[in-house]
């Protein structure tokens, strides 16, 4: 059976990240205790960690037929399925919501929900007129454990937890959002709070950064800004815009915490194994790094190297074009004429280079050690455009 959609404006959507115990929830709880007469559908990963205040919940209790909570302001609150796209059409389709508050899990990477959102209110799939639009990803921080994270301190930690666990995931939280929330502000000094806002832009070039105290945010900051473009926050990581800008000078809020950032750049492959072995002794002044690289192992393919705190991953993102057969990578490069500027007569494309941030690093010393990781290296044969 269709539900008949009433004619209404477009949905506007807001996603709450934050590592466990942030704020998410009492931040929500404020955005349904309004009296601006907001109506909004809220989306949970895991109704038992929800501690929506029952005052708030009509009949206080999870409908044993349809998983919602009616709430007495015209809300409504529901678990997060696996098929999203759906329990989202399903919520338009009903025109009783201006807005629908999706609150991740605090263990969540928020770049495959908006990726699934963004999907779905894609507008051409809609002729332009999508029923909903991804506005606003707010990334929930608690003050008091971000400043001991990133201080090295580590007495924060949950007992099943581990601090590359944590690290990682507040920075990623950070690094992908429209809106960063500074909550609990209270628990640390005016200092304390300047620094941490320099540790955010050295992570998030464009994010709005707010001051809460028990998640008391003006809903101008949470509903209807249209900060959310998917291009634009993706690009907003300050990894990436110093990978494309690396002669640009640091902000000077940032330097004067001793952030810094440097792009690390060679025409060598790595021996994987002996980067394993020296990305083990990196410390903790080294917060993130992030770019493409080249392996000895496997020269053929370009990876992705992803260091957060103590997290070091290395993961496959295609063949080099160099590698292609010639035929192939002549048409590639008459496609793409752009991947002729860093076009190597020896190489090709073949090249690592990625960005690193970074608290009190020594630099030398880091680029030193990255160095001894490299091993020398010569095509079967050597091919330039022309040929």
């Amino acid at each position: 059976m269709k539900l008949n959609r009433k004619p209404r404006k477009q949905v506007k959507i807001v996603l709450l990240t934050g590592y466990l115990g942030a704020g998410k929830t009492t931040l929500l709880n404020h955005i349904l205790a309004n009296d601006e007469g907001i109506r909004a559908a809220v989306i949970v990963n895991d109704i038992g960690e929800v501690n929506v205040d029952a005052s708030l919940i009509k009949n206080g209790g999870l409908s044993q037929t349809d998983e919602l909570i009616p709430m007495t302001n015209g809300c409504l609150c529901c678990t997060l399925s696996n098929d999203l796209t759906n329990q989202l059409q399903a919520i338009a389709n009903t025109g009783d919501f201006d807005y629908i508050v999706i609150e991740a899990s605090g263990i969540c990477e928020p770049i495959p929900i908006a990726y699934t959102i963004s999907a779905f209110c894609d507008q051409e799939k809609y002729g332009g007129d999508a029923p909903m639009r991804l506005d606003n990803i707010v990334a929930v921080v608690d003050c008091a454990r971000m400043f001991d994270e990133f201080n090295g301190g580590k007495d924060l930690l949950a007992e099943d937890v581990g601090e590359d666990d944590i690290e990682a995931l507040l920075i990623q939280q950070i690094e992908f959002c429209t809106t960063v929330v500074l909550n609990k502000t209270d628990t640390v000094t005016p200092e304390q709070i300047k620094e941490l806002k320099a540790i955010v832009r050295s992570l998030q070039r464009d994010a709005v950064i707010v001051e809460a105290t028990r998640g008391d945010v003006p809903m101008g900051e949470l509903l209807d800004t249209g900060r959310f473009d998917f291009e634009k926050a993706y690009n907003s990581a300050a990894w990436m815009d110093a990978m494309e800008h690396p002669e640009e000078h640091e902000d000077p809020e940032v330097l004067e915490y001793g952030i810094s950032t440097f792009v690390y750049e060679r025409r060598k492959p790595f021996d994987v194994d002996a980067l394993s072995s020296y990305v083990q002794t990196w410390p903790d002044s080294v917060v993130r790094s992030k770019g493409m690289l080249w392996a000895a192992q496997d020269p053929d393919m370009c990876y992705v190297f992803e260091q957060a705190g103590q997290r070091v991953t290395l993961s496959e993102n295609g063949l080099f074009v160099d590698s292609a057969p010639a035929d192939e990578k002549r048409q590639m490069l008459e496609e793409n004429p752009e991947l002729l500027e860093d076009w190597d007569p020896v190489c090709g494309d073949r090249m690592t280079k990625i960005c690193v941030i970074g608290r009190g690093m020594d630099k030398d010393a880091l680029v030193a050690g990255l160095d001894r990781c490299l091993v020398d290296w010569e095509p079967e044969t050597e091919w330039t455009p022309a040929d």
